[in-house]
C-alpha cells in the first residue's frame, strides 16, 4: 500500500488515532450526526466542510458548487439518522473579504437548503489575514434536525444487505491528493474539471426509506473511503463482507486507480456516495425508490 495521501498532506492514520481517542466520549463521537434527548424527542446535529475542494472552486468562481457541496456534506450526514433538517448555519473564514463572492455563496446556500425544507439561520464570516495566506478561504456548515417521533430501527443482523447509491464522481473528499496529481500534470484539465462536479444530495431519498421503515442503518461515504465510513454504521459485534468489484467504475476512478492503486479505497468514495443497510426482503422497494442513484448490492453484514 502506498502513502500518496500522506505525502499530499493528509495523515489518515493520525485521523483514525484521533477518532479512537475521542470514542471514549460516547457514541455521538462515532456517528455521522450526534443526537440529544429533548422534550420527548431528539435533536440531531452535525458539522462538516468541503475540505480543500474549496480552493479550486473558489479560484474558478464556482460559487453554486461550493453551496451544493456544503449542503450535501451536512444533509447527507443528517440523513444517516431518521431526522428532518430544520436549520443550518455557516462559518466562512478568509484572508481578505470579497463581499461579492461570499454573498454569492451564502445566497446560493440559502436556495439549496430551501429545496430541502431547511432554513439558513445565519452564520459567521471571519477575516483572518494573520492566520490564512493571501487568497485563502475555508467554509464549514452546521445542520440541525429533529426526530419527529421516537424511532428505533430494527436491529442489524447477519445477512442484512449493504445497498450502495452511486456518487457523482469525487464529491468533496481526497482533494489534497487530486490537487497534487493535477499540479504534477498527472490529471488533465478535463479530468480535473470532472472532479469539481457538485456532490449528490441523498437526503430526500433516504428520508423516504426511513419513513417507510425500509432501512436499519445508513452511512455517508466521505473522507476515508467506503469501509471506514460504513463500518461505523454497524454494531461492534458485526463485520462487513464487501465486494468492490461490484462498483460500476467511473472513468475518473479508472484513471485514479492507475495513479494510486488500491489506496483509492482508503481515500475516495470510488463511485459510492451513500450506503444503507437493510433486510433482504426490502431490497426491491429500496431499488425502486432510489433508482435515480442507480443502487446496487455492495455486500452484506457478517458476524465477526
Amino acid at each position: 500500500m502506498s502513502d500518496l495521501y500522506k505525502e499530499s498532506g493528509v495523515n489518515l492514520e493520525e485521523a483514525n488515532n484521533l477518532a479512537a481517542k475521542l470514542g471514549i466520549l460516547g457514541d455521538n463521537f462515532q456517528s455521522f450526526a450526534g443526537s440529544v434527548d429533548f422534550c420527548g424527542g431528539k435533536i440531531v446535529n452535525c458539522c462538516d466542510g468541503i475540505g480543500s475542494k474549496i480552493i479550486p472552486l473558489y479560484e474558478r468562481k464556482l460559487f453554486k458548487t461550493i453551496a451544493v457541496d456544503l449542503a450535501a456534506a451536512n444533509l447527507n450526514d443528517l440523513a444517516t439518522k431518521n431526522a428532518r433538517a430544520i436549520g443550518f448555519s455557516d462559518y466562512i473564514s478568509v484572508h481578505t473579504l470579497d463581499s461579492f463572492a461570499i454573498s454569492e455563496i451564502i445566497i446560493e446556500l440559502h436556495k439549496v437548503l430551501k429545496n430541502y425544507g431547511c432554513s439558513l439561520l445565519g452564520g459567521e464570516t471571519s477575516e483572518i489575514p494573520a492566520l490564512l495566506k493571501n487568497g485563502a478561504i475555508d467554509i464549514c456548515g452546521f445542520a440541525i434536525g429533529v426526530e419527529e417521533k421516537n424511532f428505533l430501527p430494527d436491529a442489524i443482523s447477519q445477512g442484512d444487505l449493504v445497498i450502495a447509491l452511486k456518487s457523482n464522481g469525487i464529491h468533496a473528499n481526497g482533494f489534497s491528493l487530486i490537487r497534487k496529481f493535477f499540479s504534477e500534470n498527472k490529471l488533465s484539465e478535463s479530468e480535473f474539471e470532472e472532479c469539481l462536479k457538485p456532490s449528490y444530495i441523498y437526503y430526500d431519498i433516504v428520508r423516504k426509506l426511513w419513513k417507510n421503515n425500509l432501512i436499519k442503518s445508513a452511512a455517508n461515504i466521505t473522507g476515508g473511503g467506503i469501509y471506514t465510513n460504513l463500518i461505523r454504521s454497524v454494531p461492534e459485534n458485526f463485520g462487513l463482507d464487501l465486494n468492490y468489484q461490484l462498483i460500476p467504475r467511473q472513468e475518473i476512478y479508472k484513471k485514479l486507480y492507475t495513479l494510486c492503486g488500491d489506496e483509492i479505497y482508503e481515500v475516495f468514495n470510488c463511485g459510492v456516495g451513500f450506503c444503507v443497510i437493510t433486510s433482504p426482503e426490502n431490497a426491491g422497494k429500496i431499488f425502486d425508490i432510489c433508482k435515480t442513484f442507480e443502487p446496487f448490492i455492495l455486500g452484506k453484514v457478517v458476524e465477526k
